[in-house]
């Protein structure tokens, strides 16, 4: 039985944790620190930034939301070059392989709530000039380009023109936290996979924050990832979860055709509440020895785990620009 496992997680709110609460990303008494993913055998994460609301969970206005947002922006530059020995920013899928080859953590950055720039088509120039590769069109509040989940607002005019100009890009789309309506529309229009990053079934735990069988379907036939969310209120309805509530959503996903579609999103350092015996990045070791132990292939836990995310970024994340 392994004892370290790889892991390529598409979602964690650290980066803003670290900036709010000033603390260090080398060592810290958050979900995440660099020396706890270091216990890890390879470690890659997608650290998105979420700006657009206050301790209340009330909605920022529009100038203090990208106040916030370019404040963590540059807090996380600074903590990237204190830690350049170890972690890597990932602008394309070239920096990946040379993150990989220097046995360093592969850092991707992505934007959760267009709020933070205020939700402009012709912004995103700009925000993947930042190094930003992915974004969701909504956070939980209803905005000029879309509904969120929860809600019967479709995508806007605004909002299907930010899609087009995301993935003229390169930029991924994320629906996680988009209203059923919304993800119907952009499926409409789409011409890249997209992503659910930290999203769960819908079908084991009725929330609305999770995906529909159907949903899921249809982001596999396009060729797009879910990751698996660890936020005890999204794998179980009592608000309660374990390791086997993670491997009942895993396995329903798998039913679904999503053997090389599903990967990891946990949601870490945005959630209170994780799964009994989870208490950080670490804790995914024990999560693939659990699933081991249950009776799932190697084989099966490492494509969740890694190597799904892996093959998405190598096929479908931006290559480097010739001379750049």
């Amino acid at each position: 039985m392994r004892e370290r496992f790889p892991v390529f997680d598409l979602h964690c709110d650290t980066a803003v944790e670290l900036s709010l609460q000033k603390k260090d990303w080398a060592e810290n008494d958050l979900h995440m620190d660099l020396n706890r993913a270091d216990r890890l055998l390879t470690h890659h994460q997608f650290y998105a930034f979420c700006c657009v609301y206050d301790k209340q969970l009330l909605p920022l206005p529009g100038p203090l939301a990208e106040s916030r947002f370019y404040t963590a922006v540059n807090d996380f530059y600074t903590q990237l070059e204190q830690n350049r020995e170890c972690a890597k920013l990932c602008r394309n899928v070239e920096d990946l392989i040379v993150a990989a080859q220097e046995g360093k953590q592969g850092v991707f950055l992505s934007l959760e709530g267009p709020e933070a720039i205020g939700c402009d088509p012709d912004r995103l120039e700009e925000l993947k000039e930042l190094g930003f590769l992915m974004t969701t069109l909504t956070w939980n509040f209803p905005n000029a380009l879309a509904g969120p989940h929860g809600t019967e607002q479709g995508l806007t005019e605004q909002g299907k023109a930010f899609v087009r100009r995301a993935q003229e890009l390169g930029i991924v789309i994320d629906v996680s936290h988009l209203s059923e309506k919304a993800f119907w529309d952009l499926v409409d229009i789409t011409s890249a996979p997209i992503v659910a990053s930290h999203s769960n079934s819908r079908a084991l735990c009725g929330h609305s924050r999770n995906l529909t069988d159907q949903q899921f379907k249809v982001i596999c036939n396009l060729g797009g990832l879910v990751g698996l969310n660890l936020y005890a209120p999204f794998l179980n309805e009592s608000g309660k979860a374990d390791f086997s509530d993670v491997k009942r959503h895993l396995e329903h996903f798998l039913e679904l055709g999503g053997t090389h579609h599903l990967a990891l999103g946990g949601d870490l350092d945005g959630c209170d509440a994780l799964p009994a015996g989870f208490t950080g990045v670490e804790s995914y070791n024990d999560l693939g020895r659990y699933l081991m132990q249950s009776g799932m292939e190697e084989l099966t836990v490492n494509n969740v785990f890694n190597n799904n995310a892996v093959r998405f970024a190598m096929q479908h994340l931006q290559r480097k620009r010739v001379g750049g």
